[in-house]
């Protein structure tokens, strides 16, 4: 095993090296010193900010400039499987929660990490690629929460315009709705998971069970086995236009107002020179739900209590900027299987899982680790199929505490053990928390209180889906496949279920090593199934265990902070574009839906409601 990771790495690190030297920052739109006045000027090359920047730089007559306080991001976040490896580091803004008071019980200083990404791609680089629209009622509760003309009818011309199909599931050779925009020139490019894959197909039977769940097929932002973000699609093949600037490790400190209009923007290039640049059209903000609010109240848009305590000149005030902050929280249950059809990293770290994705662009490392996802109105169970927990690996990106960790992953040492995680989530939450200042400068990181489970009923979802979970463990497919699930036993939760768990659960680590087998005389080939917990206990697990399922938005919402075009009510030249605008969560997966809406967000920037 250690030979194979050490053989692994190596191969690894020298086709990062070649591929670095070979096409890293030979782009001529990157500079390194900035003109002084600018047409557009865009903040953050994240998911929206990288198609932005690409199509308003469409026109050789507009100057643009995109501002990023990354850089160009690791090798690692362009392997489908492995996204966690540039969490907390250089790629990554690693943003630490404050106290949580109704979950995170089971973390260090109840505290979650909320990984955001830092560099070219942004975010839409670190994720898990997944690719979705939404879910119809989605977009009518944007409009009854006033940000109206984004409707799904509105976003569908972007959907096929951005991705060549508006279907969940979709034949990926073939293309969009009306045959009229051949996949072949879309810019984002699709891949489903493989038919033949057994633990798709095993929670695709299971699901049939049921009349009133619906099964989705994992469908992901993937080419030639590789990570195909906005990065890759939209701006890597503008960064040779002569009219678009790209600055890499400069940080945007705030805009500056003349008679209510945006009229420049203070930069901080490598942390220590100071710039204003100005601009002609507008600025459009696209930092993330995290950075956008505080790059607005920066600025002197915010509440006005906050802002005058920090000293920070009032230009307009909004007590809305930071609200509305929402994110999808994630339930994690393992199962075990006694078929060998996960993903271990037994498997991943082998000559063969290296010479599939290197040489044939296929293999376990060339599509995330979801193997499906059911939902029923706001419940939804996905199938993330990594087998292995990894307490060295999984832990300290979590924020877990070490006894919660094992206590939730009971094979956290076993990179053998076959098996799965079931991912119990709320796709609405309705608990809703904010985004503040600490400071008035860039260097402090921003006061982020997800208030995560303030809302009951988030809590009673969660029971929901993690119950819809237990019933397909219990179905004939997953039976056939030896699946068991693995309560998480927390201390605190112990007391509210008073059964045989622990009993049970040692009898099972028994046959899982023959070394302990030695020591037991008489044992039962078979342990009876674990009585199923109350739903007190589930509901204290969930406020022990559950973490963040990295998708924040909602802190500059449209109908409160901006419009129904984008626009800052009350400013004039300055838009916000990314997911800090969504008045409510998008159901399952976010990073498609910014995508379409940053194309119809350029035709606005360009054309006005005329298009």
């Amino acid at each position: 095993m250690a030979l194979y990771s050490y053989l692994f790495g190596l191969l690894v690190a020298c086709v990062s090296y070649i591929v670095y030297q070979k096409y890293v920052n030979v782009y001529t739109s990157i500079i390194i010193k900035p003109q002084k006045r600018y047409d557009y000027i865009i903040v953050g090359a994240g998911t929206a900010g990288c198609v932005l920047a690409s199509r308003l730089s469409e026109d050789p007559n507009t100057k643009v400039l995109l501002v990023e306080a990354g850089d160009h991001m690791g090798y690692f976040t362009k392997i489908p499987l492995t996204p966690t490896a540039a969490q907390q580091g250089p790629d990554d803004w690693s943003v630490r929660t404050k106290p949580q008071k109704y979950s995170s019980f089971g973390l260090w200083g109840q505290s979650q990490f909320i990984p955001r990404g830092k560099g070219l791609g942004g975010s839409g680089q670190i994720n898990f690629l997944l690719h979705g629209t939404g879910l119809p009622g989605d977009y009518g509760r944007w409009a009854q929460l006033g940000f109206k003309g984004w409707t799904f009818k509105d976003l569908k011309p972007y959907f096929i315009k951005a991705f060549g199909t508006v279907r969940s599931e979709f034949d990926s050779g073939h293309c969009a709705i009306d045959g009229d925009c051949p996949a072949a020139k879309v810019p984002m490019k699709l891949k489903q998971i493989d038919d033949d894959n057994e633990l798709m197909n095993t929670f695709r039977l299971a699901s049939m069970h049921s009349t009133k769940n619906i099964f989705r097929r994992p469908t992901a932002t993937i080419k030639d086995g590789a990570r195909h973000s906005t990065l890759n699609a939209y701006l890597k093949p503008a960064l040779g236009r002569k009219n678009l600037h790209v600055l890499l490790r400069t940080q945007a400190v705030s805009i500056r107002f003349i008679n209510m209009t945006a009229s420049s923007l203070y930069i901080l290039q490598n942390h220590r020179e100071l710039d204003n640049i100005f601009v002609n059209k507008e600025i459009i903000v696209a930092a993330g739900a995290i950075k956008s609010p505080q790059l607005l109240m920066l600025s002197g848009i915010g509440p006005p209590e906050l802002l005058r305590r920090l000293k920070i000149k009032l230009v307009l005030p909004n007590k809305e900027v930071g609200r509305n902050f929402h994110d999808h929280m994630n339930m994690p249950l393992y199962v075990s299987i006694q078929r060998p059809i996960s993903v271990t990293l037994s498997k991943v770290f082998t000559f063969t899982a290296a010479f599939e994705y290197f040489w044939k662009n296929t293999g376990p490392l060339s599509f995330p680790p979801l193997s499906g996802v059911e939902y029923q109105n706001s419940s939804a169970v996905m199938l993330f199929s990594m087998g292995t927990a990894s307490e060295r690996l999984l832990r300290d990106l979590s924020n877990y505490k070490p006894q919660v960790f094992r206590d939730t992953f009971p094979f956290y040492n076993n990179t053998n053990k076959e098996g799965f995680m079931f991912l119990s989530t709320c796709v609405q939450p309705r608990s809703r928390g904010t985004v503040t200042l600490a400071d008035s400068t860039t260097s402090m990181p921003p006061v982020v209180d997800p208030n995560y489970l303030e809302q009951y009923f988030d809590v009673k979802c969660m029971v929901k889906a993690i119950r819809r979970a237990e019933e397909l463990v219990s179905t004939k497919p997953f039976q056939e496949i030896g699946a068991r699930i693995h309560w998480p036993r927390p201390e605190r939760c112990l007391s509210l279920w008073r059964t045989r768990i622990e009993k049970e659960e040692k009898v099972e680590d028994y046959k899982e090593d023959p070394k302990k087998q030695s020591q037991v005389k008489e044992q039962k080939p078979k342990p009876k199934p674990v009585p199923s917990p109350p739903d007190a206990y589930l509901e204290c697990i969930i406020r022990e265990v559950a973490v963040t399922g990295h998708h924040a938005g909602g802190t500059c919402a449209g109908g409160r902070v901006v419009d129904e075009e984008l626009r800052v009510k009350s400013i004039s030249g300055l838009r916000v574009m990314d997911a800090s605008v969504l008045p409510s969560p998008i159901s399952l997966y976010p990073n498609s839906v910014i995508v379409a809406m940053a194309e119809r967000a350029a035709d606005l920037i360009r054309y006005g409601g005329n298009k």
